[in-house]
């Protein structure tokens, strides 16, 4: 699989040479790179994580520097590594140019690229889309440490801390809106269930008893009030009639 990408700094070519061929240095522009142990001059102990979709590999390996020319500002470079977690393998042959462009350097990067495992099944159409961000991003890196003459340091994203459930808080009541407690309200009485009115010695009607319970049962109706008077006339006749027919008859004895 053939890779090509290209990329531009605003810098003098020497300088930019100088500093891609420092790899210890310019391992950090690379997103996912790491320079784990220098070997020798031209050997170095490399890590490397790339993400091609939702799939993320680690590898780890090694990059050999097998030809490298100042006066032309062109260098090959040889990797090899496996996934650390996986069968995965990753071996690249990388040859890099570099070209004067007014007060800028444009640099070539063309890879022979050979993958097994997770990443071959991706497609050259994802590898490419990868490597084309990772080279915006290290251009962009290479351009800030040129420019600040030190090397990026990256920043390991914060991790996310899971919010504490919120607790449900009851909003008070204001005391215009809270409504008032019902009052029972007694039933009235029905007058089949008042207390009968007890009678006097002799019969005769207790009266003040009477209108004790009237005025409980608190009548509702004037056609109430009209029976009540009704059945005491009546009660009051009868008890009048029998007064005098108990005066008739001790007359009589007399």
């Amino acid at each position: 699989m053939q890779i090509d990408s290209t990329f531009s700094v605003v810098a003098p070519i020497s300088q930019v040479w100088d500093t891609l061929m420092d790899f210890e240095g310019v391992a950090g522009c690379l997103p996912g790179a790491k320079i784990l142990n220098k070997l020798s001059e031209d050997a170095y102990q490399v890590g490397m994580t790339v993400k091609l979709g939702p799939v993320t590999m680690q590898y780890r390996g090694l990059l050999n520097v097998i030809e490298r020319n100042p006066s032309e500002h062109r260098a090959v470079l040889g990797g090899k590594a496996q996934e650390t977690r996986g069968q995965g393998t990753a071996e690249a042959t990388v040859t890099l140019t570099l070209a004067e462009d007014g007060a800028a350097t444009r640099g070539s990067v063309s890879a022979d690229l050979a993958l097994s495992g997770k990443a071959a099944a991706m497609g050259k159409g994802v590898i490419g889309s990868v490597t084309e961000q990772m080279m915006s991003l290290f251009a962009n890196n290479l351009q800030a440490m040129l420019t600040e003459g030190a090397p990026p340091v990256p920043e390991a994203p914060p991790e996310p801390v899971p919010a504490a459930a919120p607790t449900a808080v009851p909003e008070p009541i204001p005391a215009s809106a809270a409504q008032p407690v019902p009052t029972a309200v007694p039933e009235p009485v029905p007058v089949s269930a008042a207390e009968p009115a007890s009678a006097a010695p002799g019969g005769s009607l207790d009266a003040l008893s009477l209108a004790k319970g009237v005025a409980a049962e608190q009548l509702s109706s004037p056609a109430k009030v009209l029976g009540v008077v009704a059945v005491v006339a009546c009660i009051a006749y009868w008890a009048g009639r029998r007064s005098a027919f108990r005066m008739l008859r001790l007359c009589g004895r007399l």
